[in-house]
This record gives C-alpha cells, sequence and structure tokens, in this order.
C-alpha cells in the first residue's frame, strides 16, 4: 500500500477503532444470541450447526469480493453500506424465526462482516507507518476481542425472545458508521499482492496450514455451539453470556505470553502442546463432571480459550518462519482462509458428535480433532527438520478477519527486521551502548571524589 496522507492524524488511528468497538459489542452479542434463541426455539443442533457454518461462508466468500467493491465505491461509502446490510439483518432475525431464513442472513453477515473489516484495517494500514504496526495490530486484538466479551454481557439483561437484542445488535452497527464518517482523508488504494496457489502454500508450509484449519475447526464450534453446549446443560442465558464471555477474555490473555513462548521453541512442538493440552482439559472437564460446579466451569473455559485462540496466530508465525520474505502476505492470506474453511466446516461436524455423546459430544469432538492433528504434527517433524530459533521471525498477536490483516503484520515487510536473531542482536546493541555510559557515570563520580 502506498503512502497515506493520514500518518499526522491521530484522529485517522482512533475513529477506525472506534467503529471496530462499537461494531464489535453488537457483533459479539449477536453471534451468541443466534444461537441461543435457536435453542430456546428448540431447533435441532445440526441446523444451528449449518446457521453458525453460514457466517463463517460469507466471511470466505467475502475475501473474493469485498477488496474490488470498496475500490469501486471508496471506502466510507462500502463501509456505510456493511453497516446497513448488518443493521438491516440483525433487525430481520427478530421478525421471523425460520432456520432456512436465518441462514441466509448470516451468511449475507458474514460477508458484509468481511467488508467492515477489510475497510477498518485498510484505514489503520494507511495511518500507521511500517514500525508500530505490530503494536497497533496488537491494540486491534485487545480491543475486538474485549469489546466482543462485553457484547455477551447484554444478553444478562434483555429478553432474547423479543425484539431488543436483535435491535441493539442493529444500532451498533448503524453507530459504528459515526467515527468513520467524520474522516475527510482519502485512502490510498489496496494493492493486489496475488494469491498464493493452495497447492504451493500447503508444499511451503503444511503444518501451517493444517494447524491453522483445525485451529478453524475448534474455534468455528466455539463461537457456534458452545452457547448450546451451555442452554443444553441448564445454564440460563445469564450464565452463558459469562462463559462466552470467559472463554474470549481468555484468548484475549494468553495469546501473547503463548506466543511469546513459541518465539523459543519448534512451534510445530509448541502447536501439538496446545492441542495436546486442549485433549487433556476436554478430557478433565468430562471426568470430572465439572459443570456442575461454575467456578470450576469458568476455569476450566477460561484455559479453553486461551488455549484455543492461540493455535490460529501461532500457526501463522511458523507459516511465516517457513514462507519466503516476498510471499509472506499472500501467504499468511492463505492460512486465514486455510483457518475460514476449518471454522466453517467445524458447526457442521460437531453436533454428529452432540447426537451420539448428548451436550458433552461437543469436548469429545474438540479431543477428536486435537488427537488427529498432534499425531499430525509430531509425524512432520520426523520429515522436516525444525526452523532454527534464530531464524524464527518475532510473534505478532493477531486474529483471524480479513486477508487485509497480512498486511498489518511487520513480517510481511521486507524492510523491517523481525527475526529472533535481528531481535538479540538489537538487545546486545543496546547492553553494549548503555555499558560506556555507566563507565563514563564512574568515571564522573571519581572526578567529583578527587
Amino acid at each position: 500500500m502506498s503512502p497515506a496522507p493520514l500518518k499526522s492524524s491521530i484522529f485517522g488511528i482512533v475513529a477506525p477503532l472506534i467503529s471496530l468497538v462499537t461494531y464489535s459489542v453488537g457483533h459479539g452479542l449477536l453471534s451468541t444470541l443466534v444461537t441461543v434463541r435457536l435453542s430456546a426455539e428448540e431447533v435441532s443442533p445440526q441446523w444451528i450447526g449449518f446457521v453458525s457454518a453460514a457466517y463463517f461462508a460469507g466471511l470466505i466468500a467475502g475475501t473474493f469480493i469485498n477488496t474490488k467493491l470498496i475500490l469501486g465505491v471508496g471506502h466510507i461509502r462500502a463501509y456505510a453500506a456493511y453497516a446497513s446490510i448488518l443493521a438491516s439483518t440483525s433487525l430481520l432475525f427478530g421478525l421471523a424465526v425460520y432456520p432456512e431464513f436465518w441462514l441466509f442472513l448470516r451468511l449475507i453477515g458474514g460477508f458484509a462482516t468481511g467488508g467492515l473489516f477489510v475497510v477498518i484495517e485498510s484505514w489503520l494500514m494507511a495511518s500507521t507507518s511500517a514500525k508500530v504496526r505490530g503494536q497497533v495490530l496488537g491494540v486491534y486484538m485487545v480491543l475486538l476481542y474485549a469489546a466482543m466479551a462485553g457484547g455477551q454481557m447484554i444478553l444478562k439483561w434483555v429478553d432474547i425472545m423479543m425484539l431488543i437484542p436483535f435491535a441493539l445488535a442493529a444500532l451498533a452497527a448503524s453507530l459504528s458508521v459515526i467515527p468513520l464518517s467524520l474522516l475527510k482523508s482519502q485512502l490510498p488504494e489496496i494493492e493486489d499482492h496475488g494469491r498464493l496457489p493452495f497447492k504451493r502454500l500447503f508444499k511451503l508450509t503444511p503444518s501451517g496450514v493444517m494447524a491453522s484449519f483445525c485451529g478453524g475447526l475448534l474455534l468455528g464450534v466455539v463461537y457456534g455451539l458452545l452457547p448450546l453446549f451451555f442452554s443444553s446443560v441448564g445454564y440460563d442465558v445469564g450464565d452463558t453470556a459469562n462463559m462466552m464471555a470467559v472463554v474470549i477474555v481468555g484468548g484475549m490473555c494468553m495469546q501473547y505470553p503463548l506466543g511469546r513462548i513459541s518465539d523459543r521453541y519448534d512451534r510445530r512442538m509448541v502447536i501439538a502442546f496446545l492441542f495436546g493440552l486442549t485433549m487433556v482439559l476436554a478430557t478433565a472437564f468430562i471426568w470430572m463432571n465439572a459443570i456442575d460446579n461454575q467456578w470450576m466451569t469458568a476455569v476450566f473455559i477460561f484455559l479453553f480459550g486461551g488455549v484455543m485462540f492461540s493455535i490460529y496466530p501461532i500457526s501463522l508465525s511458523h507459516a511465516c518462519d517457513e514462507l519466503p520474505p516476498e510471499q509472506v502476505i499472500n501467504g499468511n492470506q492463505g492460512v486465514l482462509l486455510s483457518y475460514s474453511l476449518g471454522a466453517m466446516i467445524g458447526p457442521m461436524l460437531a453436533p454428529w458428535f452432540m447426537s451420539v455423546r448428548g451436550p458433552m459430544g461437543v469436548f469429545v469432538y474438540f479431543t477428536t480433532v486435537s488427537a488427529l492433528i498432534v499425531v499430525y504434527l509430531l509425524w512432520r517433524r520426523t520429515v522436516r527438520s525444525p526452523v532454527p530459533i534464530e531464524a524464527h521471525n518475532t510473534f505478532t498477536a493477531t486474529v483471524p478477519t480479513s486477508p487485509l490483516i497480512a498486511e498489518m503484520d511487520p513480517r510481511g515487510d521486507p524492510e523491517i527486521e523481525t527475526t529472533m536473531a535481528s531481535h538479540d542482536e538489537s538487545e546486545n546493541a543496546d547492553q553494549e551502548v548503555a555499558a560506556p555510559s555507566k563507565d563514563g557515570d564512574e568515571v564522573a563520580e571519581r572526578t567529583r571524589e578527587d
């Protein structure tokens, strides 16, 4: 993307972040509301899974279409159009409860949500220099997850059988237009970096692709069917909202520490450990019958969120380690597509486990997916040597939103050194610079004493 005129304007950064938070509160509310309302209407888990999958199908469709639409009409107009679509679909949810109709609405909603993220992320790209985009990306991740967790809390104070919660989600989408509409600056065009053929991507980083895909298999079910699980075991709407907020906060809090740990070890083994930990947590949750104790459940759910939400960004980091520098951006977009495919497929698979094992089948599903990918990652370690630690790119917290998020990732900029070796060299240089200063202070002190 070419240099932007927004870099001198703090509001150029703050405005899209305000829009992000405003919309994400409604987005978090709606994602759980759809599931608990369908559950209250006694819609089958399979249909709830299809409705959840439709959202991610819309996101995938948007990755191929939204950029061209935005370039055709302009960023602000495109954002207003997407927000209007989301406000309209949110209201339509509350007017007629038919699974087939809701599936269509979620499909359209996923498409429009992807468009909103493209506009917000392109604005942040234009408003920041390459050197600070890693920090901005971290703030972006925290604000997104915090707002989505906050949206869950609204469910505690509304009647899900009424139109009001859907109207609140529509209101959030509408209000999110205001901050961006106040910006006067024109954004540069979004550059097309091309697409890395999936076969080529898989050859370059098979573990990164498969781990992100399986991460999507898990998180798609967390967003779409975990509220159904809590409803099915007797939790009321308020308790379900609390647990969904806890799982999101867990992901927000644990992503960066786990990512930094992965900088120091073979990332494939760190990812395998996270999937293995998911297996242990799921098995322990079932065996201990933790669902009877809400505090114990909250601890488990927090850990689940921390582990599962960390899998995609660490998988992406592993892919960045294996990809040539000039292919990091379009490679990252391919990894995101792999995640999105998993997130779409997962909600269609998990209901089968629930039909066999009841509500706890969700955790059997988590265990099964995790076991399969652990075996694959251990096998891959015997086939390909790990990337040297000094060649690791420094972990960057990120979120699976739109293809443009890859352009915000500093690891895709060849002018920025992000490897662990360069990081260590920088630290050593700082220490060397600091040492003479200390000696100079000692000389000055001795002079004063003399």
